[in-house]
């Protein structure tokens, strides 16, 4: 597809409109007999969309009580002509931002009561998507109200798996293959979270959040180390939240759950993806639904609260198995259990060979997220934080649901840009909010580098 913009400058955002309807295609170029045109003439925007000798065409006047008018329509002449050639309507309308509950709080703080009727009728977001907003922002509020000028999160990286799943692009390493790097990696990282307490403000950390990767899958010795520097560096009498992602229910033993419990952890994520053996087979996983079911049960006996993480769109699962799947999670009664939509990853393997998962549906994706947001709410779990992606299935989001009182602040921190989050790892991204801004800076990729450059720090 070429676009061709006349007296704007939107690109960016016309661009990513055009990948709601054709998640795949490419803006280069007109090989596939694909040409849009939006120009915008005084106070009025134009689209002309010629799909392969197909035109189609539609206009829309500036709305100036938006602060983005001119933008908005000029999106939205470009929507309007897709939705015509797909007979698509990709429910969260003209957001293409990762984070629509910051653009809804922005929306009530410049049109207050009015503001969902303007992102239902201005900005084209189906009532449902403005409905998990409004929930997500009252489940945010006691999280929020912890926070402090100056209080800030810790994230720790281990960017180690047992084996890499296909739907995944993590920089992330097999502990079979990159063996080698775990120890002095581990070494790196505690010299780097020794350093962290020293510069930061202060060593009281708000929350502590360890992902990856997959953080159980090293051995006993280096994960206790790894959490040991961390009581060592920062003062954690503040903190209230202690997350370990374990993630791969195999790694998740008896050891490892001890020597969380004795520093302190509180919250773990036990994450099966799908409670379908020929799914879980067919990702590349390598454990089994019995696996997550004895790991959640470990994991519970020590008195943690669990997030579990399911997928939907995985290829073979259907709707009923995922139904199925979900309700048995659901009779767990963990404190959270967090939706995430296929999304397909240009490094990852479905990413590169599309084959894999050319028989997954979007509608039956979408029919899962809505069963999963019902059924979630009639059992008391509310969304409290969510987040999009570009090329997930269906043009679905990622939903993190929560029992009152149970929701995980670090991500609401993080997700939302409101804290401060000091990050110690290979691509770990530390973020300094202040006075409204934030400073982003993104640790070296690769844990090899991470080693060498570091090490050479240390010296």
């Amino acid at each position: 597809m070429i676009i061709n913009l006349i007296n704007n400058d939107y690109k960016f955002d016309i661009s990513n409109t055009a990948i709601l309807f054709y998640p795949r295609i490419s803006v280069v170029d007109d090989s596939d007999g694909k040409k849009l045109t939006v120009s915008l003439d005084g106070n009025t925007a134009y689209a002309e969309y010629n799909d392969n000798g197909i035109l189609y065409r539609s206009n829309s006047e500036v709305d100036d009580s938006l602060y983005d008018g001119p933008r908005c329509a000029c999106v939205r002449v470009a929507f309007d002509v897709f939705h015509q050639a797909t007979g698509l309507r990709p429910p969260w309308g003209l957001l293409i931002g990762v984070r629509p509950v910051n653009f809804y709080l922005k929306m009530s703080d410049i049109h207050g009561d009015s503001c969902e009727e303007v992102l239902e009728k201005s900005y084209l977001v189906a009532p449902e998507k403005i409905n998990i907003c409004r929930k997500a922002v009252e489940m945010r509020k006691s999280s929020v109200d912890k926070l402090s000028e100056d209080s800030y999160s810790l994230y720790i990286s281990i960017p180690f798996c047992p084996s890499r799943c296909k739907y995944c692009s993590f920089v992330s390493y097999s502990t079979e293959k990159e063996k080698k790097y775990i120890s002095p990696y581990i070494e790196t990282l505690c010299s780097e979270i020794k350093k962290t307490a020293e510069t930061a403000p202060h060593r009281n950390p708000l929350t502590v959040y360890i992902g990856g990767g997959t953080p159980t899958c090293i051995e006993d010795c280096l994960f206790e180390k790894v959490l040991n520097q961390i009581r060592e560096s920062f003062d954690l009498s503040d903190c209230f939240e202690y997350t370990v992602e374990a993630g791969r229910p195999e790694t998740i033993t008896e050891e490892k759950l001890c020597i969380m419990k004795k520093y302190g952890v509180n919250r773990v994520s036990v994450n099966p993806q799908t409670l379908s053996e020929e799914v879980l087979f067919t990702a590349g996983r390598k454990h089994t639904v019995q696996d997550f079911f004895k790991a959640y049960s470990l994991a519970k006996e020590y008195g943690f609260d669990i997030n579990i993480d399911l997928i939907a769109g995985l290829p073979l699962e259907t709707t009923e198995s995922f139904e199925n799947g979900l309700k048995k999670i659901i009779e767990l009664s963990p404190a959270n259990i967090t939706v995430h939509t296929l999304y397909i990853k240009r490094a990852a393997d479905y990413g590169l060979d599309s084959s894999l998962y050319a028989n997954t549906d979007p509608e039956a994706v979408t029919q899962m997220v809505s069963t999963a947001c019902n059924l979630l709410e009639k059992e008391g779990y509310f969304p409290y934080y969510l987040y999009r992606q570009k090329n997930t299935v269906g043009n679905n989001e990622n939903i993190g649901f929560s029992k009152k009182g149970k929701e995980c602040a670090y991500n609401i921190y993080m997700m939302d840009d409101i804290q401060t989050v000091y990050a110690c790892g290979a691509n770990a991204m530390t973020k300094i909010v202040k006075n409204g801004s934030i400073d982003r800076s993104c640790g070296t990729k690769f844990a090899y580098n991470y080693i060498r450059n570091n090490g050479e720090k240390n010296k």
